[in-house]
């Protein structure tokens, strides 16, 4: 036997070599040598131990064996003689000789004592695509094994096949053995639709079988909710609780509590958390998803009772205080967020984030220097550029212009790693500032550095956009597209640049049939493509890629277009729906306002 425990290479004597070759010998399933031969090693084993004196014990002959008795036919010797090699390896530690001898002789016998012996030394070692092939033939060579099968299922899973290894699971259920099949509907959320369906399709199959199973419920509920079968989802939720009303599973609670909001139902999840957060008080995860539901719905004091309750358990935890801090800011209660971002500091829990919100506090309290200083102490994290750009502006809106330049390039200095993304920090706050002449020749310089930076090249061109360049916005576009044909996203942005700002439409129409091909889904090429339809006067395809857009992504500049194109079409009570109802989305929107006024008078 392989010797899992110690890796020590051990000589063999010439007693155990000859139980080595009678281990090899009576491999499960394996016969290989002939009644005689075996009683001739059977002796030869024994001999060290027999005394001279051993009286004989005379017993009744036995009955000889017939053909039938041996299930498996015999090795050849060629084979016979791999095997021993690949024990012999084993016994000297020499474990990866073993395992290519074991899947050689599996693989070619299809023996499954040699597949289980290969599969079980795959596995630890680690080699994951042998294991997998050798427990495939196991479980296909005795198919009742569950040791089998639950091999084969496991490493079909870590291959991602979820279809194939759910009947080895299916296979272990009904062996009697423990099946976890919760472990393929968490799984199933990277799957494509198809295979999911399938997924789906084995479940609710086996479910058949196994009305009673709660593992199999959970999981077809958690594949249906992955599905978007929301209500059907919710069905299963509910008899799931219902079967278990003492002793909630906290799973099911929250697949139900993610079904209603994806249903739009958030007023429902929250009263149902609230019961479910009365029946298991104790429950920190619960609490948390109820507060984090209670803080999207605005109802910020009652989601700050729940994190203060988790807080008084853990005083310590970053997370809660950050929340904490959040809700209070957002109520305009700037000294406890105050305090709660010094808790964050003080247990160094989050601490650059506590930085930059403290930092965000006092320069809203027009305390600059404090401002400043708490900027400066986020370290090199997320908040390090936002940080460093909000120093800029306040030296700038001060008036100091070449100071707050001069700070930016000494980080540039000091920071190498972030130097792109503090040239755009710097020309985003020159641009914003109306520093034309500044911020091109900031980003030229940059762009004469690496003339293939692709990311500065769009950024030029996006800058080129903001100060109405057309010029070099295409100019940088055209670049980007030479060194990367492919960029949809250089493709669609020069396509709607062209046919928004210019007569171009047919040379537009050309990059956004480019851009879509690569990226069929995006709903912002989708938006182009109707929009440059719209100015060739093909108003009814226009409508339809618009009405895709804005499907995908309610946008007021996808709203904006499908209206224009509605009225184009006569339906302006539809165009003016639409534009009200974007209107109500985002109030703001300058595109929607303009739109509508521009509209209005032909009414």
């Amino acid at each position: 036997m392989v010797n899992r425990s110690n890796h020590s290479i051990l000589q063999p004597t010439a007693k155990k070599l000859a139980a080595l070759l009678l281990a090899v010998a009576l491999l499960n399933g394996c016969a290989s040598t002939s009644p005689a031969e075996q009683a001739a090693v059977e002796a030869d084993v024994a001999g060290d131990d027999i005394q001279a004196e051993t009286p004989v014990v005379t017993t009744l002959p036995k009955p000889s064996p017939r053909p039938e008795n041996y299930p498996a036919s015999p090795f050849e010797k060629e084979t016979l003689y791999q095997l021993l090699v690949a024990e012999v390896a084993g016994y000297r530690g020499e474990y990866e000789t073993a395992l290519e001898r074991y899947v050689e002789i599996a693989t070619s016998s299809r023996d499954p004592g040699v597949a289980a012996r290969a599969t079980r030394l795959a596995h630890y070692l680690k080699r994951n695509r042998e294991a997998l092939i050798t427990a495939t033939i196991w479980a296909e060579e005795e198919p009742d094994s569950l040791d089998a099968h639950r091999h084969a299922a496991e490493q079909l899973m870590k291959v991602g096949d979820l279809e194939a290894a759910i009947l080895h699971v299916e296979a272990v259920k009904r062996l009697g053995g423990l099946a976890n099949f919760d472990v393929f509907a968490y799984r199933a959320a990277n799957l494509d639709e198809q295979s999911r369906q399938a997924l789906l399709q084995a479940i609710s199959r086996m479910l058949n079988d196994y009305p009673d199973d709660e593992q199999l419920m959970f999981s077809k509920a958690v594949l249906l909710e992955q599905n978007g079968q929301l209500e059907e989802a919710l069905v299963l939720a509910d008899q799931l609780l219902e079967k278990n009303e003492k002793n909630k599973n906290i799973n099911v609670i929250i697949l139900k509590v993610n079904a209603l909001k994806d249903l739009h139902r958030s007023e429902d999840a929250v009263v149902f958390l609230s019961e479910a957060v009365k029946e298991l008080p104790d429950n920190r995860r619960l609490r948390l998803i109820y507060a984090r539901f209670l803080f999207e719905a605005e109802k910020l004091n009652a989601a700050r009772v729940q994190y203060e309750w988790v807080l008084d358990k853990s005083p310590n935890d970053g997370d809660i205080l950050f929340a904490l801090a959040l809700i209070a800011m957002e109520q305009k209660k700037d000294d406890a967020a105050r305090k709660y971002l010094n808790d964050m500091v003080r247990w160094n829990r989050r601490a650059g984030e506590a930085h930059f919100y403290l930092g965000s506090i006092a320069e809203k309290a027009k305390d600059f220097p404090r401002a400043i200083r708490e900027y400066k102490q986020v370290g090199n994290g997320y908040e390090f550029i936002p940080a460093q750009a909000r120093i800029a502006a306040m030296l700038v809106d001060q008036g100091r212009l070449q100071e707050a330049r001069d700070y930016l390039e000494r980080m540039r200095a000091e920071n190498p790693a972030r130097y792109q993304q503090l040239i755009m920090a710097e020309a985003q706050l020159l641009s914003e500032r109306g520093f034309q002449t500044e911020v091109f020749e900031l980003l030229d310089e940059a762009v004469r550095a690496d003339p293939e930076d692709l990311d500065m090249l769009y950024f030029r061109a996006m800058t080129g956009q903001r100060f109405d360049r057309l010029d070099i916005l295409e100019r940088d576009l055209r670049a980007i597209i030479v060194l990367e044909p492919d960029n949809a996203d250089a493709l669609n942005a020069l396509g709607y640049s062209l046919t928004d700002q210019t007569e171009r439409h047919d040379e537009a129409l050309v990059l956004i049939e480019k851009a879509l091909a690569i990226k069929p889904d995006e709903a912002a090429f989708i938006d182009s493509m109707g929009w440059v339809l719209y100015r060739l006067k093909n108003f009814t395809e226009a409508e339809k890629y618009l009405r895709r857009a804005l499907e995908l992504f309610q946008n007021d500049e996808v709203a904006a277009h499908l209206g224009e194109v509605l009225w184009a079409l006569g339906e302006k009570l539809e165009a003016g729906r639409i534009w009200q109802e974007a209107l109500e989305r985002t109030p703001d929107s300058e595109i929607l306002k303009q739109i509508i006024d521009r509209f209005k008078p032909q009414e």
